[in-house]
């Protein structure tokens, strides 16, 4: 493996095949723009049928960076200048309300970045924070690790919109199975709890709050056993409306983060035709428009490190190139880049790219809308003492990072590893609220001895800068505001797009969806504040503490929800390129990953979703992986591969 790695790094622009092939020989069956959780293993698997593929990733391998390895800096991976791409975004359009966000960033005149409610005059606005990563691995290398698996809905909304019923939940069990042929998940030892009796104190409070707390005078014991609960049982009939108190499962091994970048290299190394072009950046997909519609046949391409200006190392230049598909073009650079280089090569929303100038290939309207995420808010407390499982735990792998060097030289056994073998939330409330639409759950609310807030520059850094803090968080699934938007700020592809979420009331309000969205959030919050006070029931040494945010002064439910709408954030943005039907106006994509009206161009990646999927979204979207590869696969046998998405387009009607 580390000689595979080697060979990654050596260049701006280099092959994971045996040799750097020369320009002209830039020629494959498959070229798929972006190696992420969509990218990576339909690459990978349309490699192991023994087709040729391109994988053409932005950034780099940062396989040997402890950052990526260490599950327990999740939070300095996302802020490590070599893989981050900072992209700022808008919760509101009107900016003093915005602005209300303690997390709101500004440049100053020098360059450096301001955060909080008070700049300075003649700073710059920028908004809100939204990491993503530009590395071998795409985003999954540097999120929080967490393996929830979709709900049995999620599938069955797609096949009722499409009437293609190998969307439902029950086929697409099979490529969960798929994808657990290579992605290896297991929870953090619940024995390293046995190192921190104030944390015990904490879950016991939050199990308590969910009715399953455990007996005062067996709380560890009782605890544990409630969080041997798996959260994505298969054999459990009603596991999407099973309310409870659970342990994480991580995309870890042995205590180390292992993942999409893992499947890569074990894809080049058994010898399968998958070249890697990494530190390329694709700026355009190119079309032949002599036949009855539009055929994507090569890509365009930068080569150089860290070209796009998301990136805090970004300013070199490129150099140009091409690389040529004689099947298809897959993207699946992400909710934003995917839609970006669409539009910047003729595909979409026709007034919007007529108004920068840009050929218009393909009229999709709906391309760059109906953008999804959820809403994310924090309950802080501060104790006056630490944490004793972070002790020594400096997150900087420094000679005195006594935490660092535990996880370095122990074995993955009974938690030996220490803190960083865990992504440092401890466990999970799993809630169904009483605004949601249906029987399944719709949030998770998080527990673990540290202070997050939400997304700011170095809010890794602000996150574990004391060992003092604890933080109940809710995510909330299922949201129900489809007005977000990506739209180019310019033609040049090195440029971030421009995104706006609208929250809450600016955004769907549709039979009340905001109001439902806020009601579910301060209910969380609520929740969060009950798990608590049943702290104070389970004495087994932990300190009294004081609760930073919201504070103790915001009581009702009108302040509640008031908070939440001013720091609600996320990290799960999607379904900028929806599947659906041809004769919806807003589909961008056909049951088969199809751009519609378009041959031999798919979108495989967290873009696709007509409606967000279930807790977290790396799960389904490497299921959705694993099927656009037999979907792909399946075309290609019977001849059909590059085939025009849509009726509307085979029908030339578009």
């Amino acid at each position: 493996m580390q000689f595979f790695a080697g060979i990654l790094t050596l260049a701006c622009c280099v092959t994971l095949t045996a040799a750097a092939p020369t320009q002209r020989d830039l020629e494959y069956e498959y070229i798929v723009v972006g190696s992420g959780a969509g990218g990576g293993p339909l690459a990978s698997r349309l490699a192991r049928a023994g087709h040729s593929v391109l994988l053409i990733e932005a950034g780099d391998d940062q396989g040997g960076n402890y950052n990526y390895t260490v599950p327990g800096y999740q939070a300095a991976v996302t802020q490590d200048k070599s893989i981050a791409w900072d992209i700022f975004v808008n919760h509101y359009q009107d900016q003093t309300r915005a602005q209300r966000d303690p997390k709101y960033v500004y440049r100053l005149s020098d360059g450096s970045k301001y955060v909080g409610l008070n700049p300075p005059s003649g700073a710059q606005p920028l908004g809100i924070l939204y990491p993503r990563a530009g590395t071998l691995g795409g985003c999954v290398s540097h999120n929080a690790l967490i393996w929830i698996t979709p709900h049995a809905s999620d599938w069955n909304n797609i096949a009722s919109i499409t009437g293609d019923n190998s969307w439902s939940a029950l086929n697409m069990n099979q490529y969960l199975d798929k994808v657990y042929e290579w992605q290896p998940r297991a929870p953090t030892d619940p024995t390293i709890l046995l190192r921190d009796l104030m944390l015990v104190q904490h879950l016991a409070g939050g199990a308590a709050a969910q009715g399953v707390g455990p007996d005062p005078l067996a709380a560890v014991t009782g605890l544990t056993a409630t969080l041997a609960i798996d959260p994505n049982s298969r054999l459990n009939p009603l596991r999407d409306s099973t309310q409870g108190f659970f342990q994480i499962p991580l995309i870890q091994q042995g205590g180390t983060r292992t993942s999409v970048r893992e499947r890569i290299f074990d894809t080049v190394a058994k010898g399968y035709p998958l070249t890697v072009r990494s530190n390329c950046h694709v700026t355009k997909i190119l079309f032949n428009t002599t036949g009855s519609a539009p055929r994507a046949t090569a890509v365009e391409f930068l080569d150089g490190a860290h070209l796009y200006r998301a990136s805090p190392l970004s300013g070199g230049g490129g150099i140009a190139g091409s690389a040529r598909a004689t099947k298809e073009v897959i993207m699946a650079g992400g909710t934003y880049n995917s839609v970006q280089t669409l539009k910047l090569s003729g595909i979409g929303p026709a007034s919007e790219l007529q108004a920068l100038g840009i050929k218009v290939i393909k009229n999709l309207p709906g391309l760059g809308k109906n953008m999804q995420d959820r809403y994310e808010v924090p309950v802080n407390v501060v104790h006056p003492n630490d944490f004793a499982l972070l002790d020594g735990c400096t997150f900087d792998a420094k000679p005195h990072d006594k935490c660092y060097q535990q996880w370095v030289n122990n074995p993955y056994i009974l938690a030996q590893r220490g803190a960083y073998g865990s992504n440092g939330l401890a466990a999970t409330m799993s809630v169904r609220s009483s605004t949601a639409d249906d029987s399944n759950i719709d949030m998770y609310i998080f527990g673990g001895p540290v202070n997050f807030k939400g997304y700011f520059p170095r809010w890794g850094d602000a996150a574990v800068r004391d060992h003092k803090h604890f933080s109940w968080y809710t995510l909330k699934a299922h949201a129900r505001n489809k007005a977000g938007t990506v739209e180019l700020r310019s033609t040049d592809p090195l440029d971030t797009p421009k995104i706006n979420f609208n929250y809450f009331d600016t955004g769907t309000t549709t039979n009340g969806a905001d109001k439902k969205d806020v009601a579910a959030l301060v209910e969380a919050m609520k929740l969060s504040r009950e798990a608590l006070k049943r702290y104070s029931n389970y004495p087994l040494g932990g300190t009294p503490f004081v609760e930073e945010s919201p504070g103790a002064n915001v009581t009702s439910d009108e302040d509640l929800a008031q908070y939440a709408k001013d720091v609600a954030w996320g990290h799960h943005a999607c379904c900028t390129a929806p599947i659906g039907v041809a004769s919806d106006p807003q589909a961008v994509l056909d049951s088969k990953f199809k751009v519609i009206g378009v041959a031999g161009l798919r979108v495989v990646d967290a873009s696709v979703f007509p409606k967000i999927p279930g807790i977290f979204i790396q799960a389904p979207i490497m299921m959705v992986s694993e099927k656009a590869a037999a979907t792909i696969l399946d075309d290609a046998a019977k001849g059909l591969s590059g085939a025009v998405g849509g009726l509307t387009g085979s029908l030339g009607l578009g």
